[in-house]
């Protein structure tokens, strides 16, 4: 994907300095798309998907599977100690996933979701449904929240071209030299 913008990617605004045609989100600019786009885009996530509808029935499956075990279990056996414990890391991995996958949406704007979940684990900052109560992580620690640093050059996306030379030939130019 290049990086440089194309005279087609840009409007002038009514300053007539340069506006990016660059859709909001992705979703924005999936709709826009022509009909032949959107079948091989759904082609394509569509595995993706029933992998992770199966993957997710396979263990809410096994979580089942694991509390009956442990109610048919002896009270006080090994057994159900290692059933409790299994189930245990099974609610801590679903709760890890879903707030990992909040995290990562774009209105929620996390940077660094492993510190902002380490956070909320250790000041318990789930509602009593077990969701991330965002409003109070990102209160707790508001430096993991904000738009991404960019990657690119200094300049870019200012729509001027980038300055070239050094800070000689800049000395020399004030100079008069």
């Amino acid at each position: 994907m290049p990086t440089d913008e194309t005279n087609e990617d840009k409007n002038l605004n009514k300053d007539g300095g340069a506006e990016s045609n660059q859709p909001e989100n992705f979703e924005v600019w999936l709709q826009a798309q022509p009909e032949n786009i959107k079948q091989l885009y759904e082609t394509h996530v569509t595995g993706l998907k029933n992998t992770v509808a199966a993957t997710r029935t396979e263990r809410d499956d096994f979580k089942k599977q694991l509390g009956t075990l442990a109610k048919a279990a002896e009270k006080g056996s090994e057994t159900e100690k290692l059933l409790q414990e299994a189930l245990g890391k099974i609610d801590v991995a679903e709760r890890r996933a879903t707030f990992m996958e909040e995290a990562i949406r774009p209105e929620i704007g996390c940077k660094n979701p492993r510190t902002a979940y380490a956070l909320a684990t250790a000041e318990e900052l789930f509602g009593k449904n077990g969701s991330p109560d965002w409003t109070q992580i990102k209160a707790a620690a508001p430096e993991l929240f904000g738009a991404g640093n960019a990657k690119g050059k200094a300049g870019a996306g200012t729509g001027e071209e980038l300055k070239t030379g050094d800070m000689n030939a800049y000395i020399r130019k004030a100079a008069g030299v």
